[in-house]
């Protein structure tokens, strides 16, 4: 039997009322859960260190399915991840968008302090069709990729090009 969709991602920040802050004002989501944690039982659960403690708050785009739990411990936080693409271990978060406001989120990350890698650029892929995406950094440098996704008609009728490109090359 499978799993459901992914619940939620935890991301650790250095400061989660500024993090809230620009989650909710870049992406339009809503606060929901907030909540102090450690003890025992988080800390067996977990795998953490004894004593340790946070302060999380989660929250929620337009379904419960796929929230945004951040959560910053006790303690000194730092970046240790230097290999980027090659580091193991979450890459980076992807978020969808609808194409017609792709623009306006872009601007909108970049108002927030959000570091944007590129502007919004149409990209082909294999074997599925052209999106619309670009990729920015929050304020604690996390990678975020925003991304339009073309409708499974379009994918369809890229495919059957795709194909009759194909079948046309190999008749000739």
């Amino acid at each position: 039997m499978p799993v459901s969709e992914v619940h939620h991602v935890a991301m650790t920040v250095s400061d989660v009322e500024r993090a809230a802050a620009f989650y909710e004002q870049a992406l339009g989501y809503t606060r929901t859960l907030r909540s102090d944690v450690g003890g025992p039982g988080i800390e067996t659960s977990l795998g953490l260190p004894e004593g340790t403690t946070g302060k999380v708050q989660y929250l929620q785009g337009p379904s419960q399915i796929g929230q945004l739990e951040l959560i910053e411990w006790n303690g000194q936080t730092q970046r240790t991840s230097t290999a980027g693409h090659l580091e193991l271990g979450t890459f980076l978060l992807s978020f969808q968008v609808p194409v017609e406001e792709i623009e306006e989120l872009h601007d909108r990350v970049a108002a927030l302090g959000g570091e944007c890698l590129t502007r919004p650029n149409r990209v082909l892929l294999e074997n599925y069709g052209y999106i619309t995406a670009f990729a920015a950094r929050d304020l604690d440098g996390n990678l975020l990729e925003f991304v339009s996704l073309p409708s499974r008609e379009e994918i369809r009728a890229f495919r059957r090009g795709v194909a009759a490109a194909v079948s046309a090359r190999d008749d000739g």
